[in-house]
């Protein structure tokens, strides 16, 4: 990517998720620096929206992702979804593997959900969206690859589309080292439009090597926004990226 690479866009509407902060207050508070998310219960998300029947069957990666995206959507409203994660189901996926060598069998369902593409394809059949979906897996700056990929599709004539990032950190009762994790589980949903409301770009890569947001660049796009910010840089450990908003 090179250093005067440029992409403007808008941003319709956004929402946010977790199992830790769950109102706009929370959020805020935790952004000013006056909470310690880590002190709070850990609890997923509510989806009140969809039927019981469907709730029981939601991990809770996907949990997040209905929590962060439904809000920007009319029911029945379609729209082509990009969705980037770099934990995925990796918790189903442990869970998997120990129930394999104690059982030395797996359930098919929960096998046919570990897969990375499978939250996108539980929104698209619960909400009988037959739009475009692609899912990525990234291991560095996931919301900015989303927002690329979402321009993409905004160029090939999309009015909208839904980019949204999930992370659900591997557990602690999964001692994978050197394993990162994200400060707690998490989903940040963004509603893009051509436009000329926002501008991402490469930035200079820091000379000491100091990333400031691990691979959760979605956590510190809303520190920013709740805080006010209207420039700032997400720094990985391998790029980054300057957010800046053009408009009031």
């Amino acid at each position: 990517m090179t250093a005067d690479f440029r992409l403007r866009f808008s941003i319709q509407s956004w929402h946010a998720a977790s199992t830790r902060l769950h109102t706009g207050e929370d959020w805020a508070t935790w952004a000013s620096g006056r909470l310690n998310a880590a002190d709070l219960p850990d609890t997923p998300p509510k989806v009140d929206f969809l039927p019981a029947m469907q709730r029981r069957r939601l991990g809770l990666s996907a949990r997040l992702l209905f929590a962060a995206a439904h809000p920007l959507l009319a029911e029945g409203e379609s729209c082509p979804l990009v969705l980037a994660s770099h934990d995925g189901e990796i918790n189903r996926s442990f869970g998997l593997w120990t129930t394999l060598l104690r059982d030395n069998e797996v359930s098919p369902t929960s096998f046919g959900l570990s897969v990375h593409n499978a939250l996108a394809g539980q929104w698209s059949m619960l909400r009988g969206d037959m739009s475009e979906y692609t899912a990525l897996s990234v291991r560095q700056s996931g919301l900015e690859s989303a927002v690329l990929e979402a321009a993409g599709l905004l160029a090939d004539g999309a009015e909208r589309v839904l980019a949204v990032v999930v992370d659900e950190p591997l557990q602690a009762q999964y001692p994978a080292a050197p394993a990162e994790r994200a400060p707690f589980a998490h989903a940040l949903a963004l509603l893009l439009t051509a436009g000329e409301e926002w501008e991402l770009s490469s930035a200079a890569p820091d000379a000491g090597g100091t990333a400031n947001c691990g691979y959760w660049g979605a956590l510190e796009w809303l520190r920013q926004q709740h805080s006010g910010s209207r420039q700032w840089i997400n720094r990985y450990a391998d790029k980054a990226w300057q957010w800046q908003r053009l408009t009031p």
